[in-house]
């Protein structure tokens, strides 16, 4: 098939496009102009045809679409220079703007496929996340935080219309947090998601009237001492955090499903991987593989979850293969300078 791969150079795309390609397929990648500085990262690859265009733009969108077969819509505003308007625009009206495409140019489309989040289950009113049973797809929540949640969660809406209401034959994927491995390890080589200096960055200008709040966070500046370790990070209750990831080259694999099985069509499904971190069991693990040490706080807002993926593995036949050992090795493989088959992420928002 000639499918169009919405930010096929990003980190999850390359990752995708690299899988499709040794299916057979050929590929359209839609490169944001300012993420022109990795745009060139498949050239070395055959069956790569590289397009640049703005989501914004009906024209360029329309341009992109014509003649493909399928469509991984994975591109979006997160975490760039955008305000929200433009996360509306191009999260919400760039996924119009597709799906208006579709209709216009591509009326046979095999699949259309909605790169959405997991982020749809955080509930507006509350501060952080704490679920006692896995979330299941029915349980998204009411009211949804600006930028980033709400304009996912508007595309997936949109999707889901399109299927209901014209027949695109579309499907979402509500992606666990990305684990790519080349970005597993921040500067002083730590997981930067289980480093201290990760959570006193995030708390840093942070106060509160709550007496028990502020001593947390009391308690978290004084065990910074300018040299980074890890942290084993609790939640206000004391229970440590919990959270499901997913290996990138997961997520590519549960995608390539979303073409292939005629199941996905009109559905949505979690997209999560082998890798759920308990910060109690990882964090000793780790500092025993490094020979450091790790402090030990409670952080004023909850994390603990896991994603109920019974929907995907039985109607898709998902197996994900690499679990935290996994992703863990190949960060190290990748810091070695070795190859692996991990497509590395890349600068982005780099100038045209």
């Amino acid at each position: 098939m000639k499918i169009l791969v919405t930010g096929g150079t990003g980190r999850i795309g390359a990752n995708l496009v690299t899988r499709l390609l040794a299916k057979g397929h050929e590929i359209r990648c839609f490169v944001y102009p300012g993420d022109a500085g990795r745009a060139g990262k498949l050239d070395a690859f055959a069956r790569v045809e590289t397009v640049t265009g703005d989501l914004r733009n009906l024209e360029d969108v329309r341009q992109a679409v014509k003649g493909v077969d399928a469509i991984y819509h994975l591109a979006a505003a997160f975490g760039g220079p955008f305000d929200n308007r433009q996360y509306l625009d191009i999260n919400a009206m760039g996924t119009l703007n597709l799906l208006e495409s579709v209709r216009a140019e591509s009326p046979n489309l095999h699949r259309f496929v909605y790169a959405c989040s997991e982020a749809v289950y955080w509930k507006l009113e509350e501060y952080g996340r704490y679920f006692e049973e896995p979330i299941r797809e029915e349980m998204v929540a009411r009211y949804h935080q600006m930028p980033y949640f709400l304009t996912k969660w508007i595309g997936e809406e949109l999707a889901m219309a399109y299927y209901h209401q014209y027949g695109v034959p579309a499907t979402s994927f509500r992606f666990a947090t990305v684990l790519e491995p080349s970005e597993f390890f921040n500067e002083a080589g730590l997981p930067t998601r289980l480093a201290l200096s990760t959570e006193v960055e995030r708390y840093e200008s942070m106060s509160s009237d709550d007496a028990d709040t502020q001593a947390m966070l009391d308690d978290l500046r004084a065990q910074w001492t300018g040299e980074d370790q890890l942290l084993l990070s609790r939640n206000p209750n004391g229970v440590p955090h919990k959270q499901p990831f997913c290996d990138v080259r997961d997520i590519a694999l549960g995608l390539i499903l979303g073409i292939e099985r005629q199941e996905a069509v009109g559905e949505e499904f979690n997209l999560g991987g082998a890798v759920v971190i308990d910060w109690g069991e990882a964090v000793p693990w780790l500092a025993e593989r490094y020979g450091t040490g790790y402090a030990d706080a409670r952080l004023p807002s909850a994390n603990h979850f896991t994603l109920d993926q019974t929907k995907i593995q039985t109607r898709l036949g998902y197996e994900p293969q690499h679990d935290f050992k996994s992703v863990v090795e190949t960060a190290e493989a990748i810091r070695r300078g070795e190859e692996t088959d991990v497509v590395p992420t890349g600068v982005r928002y780099a100038e045209a």
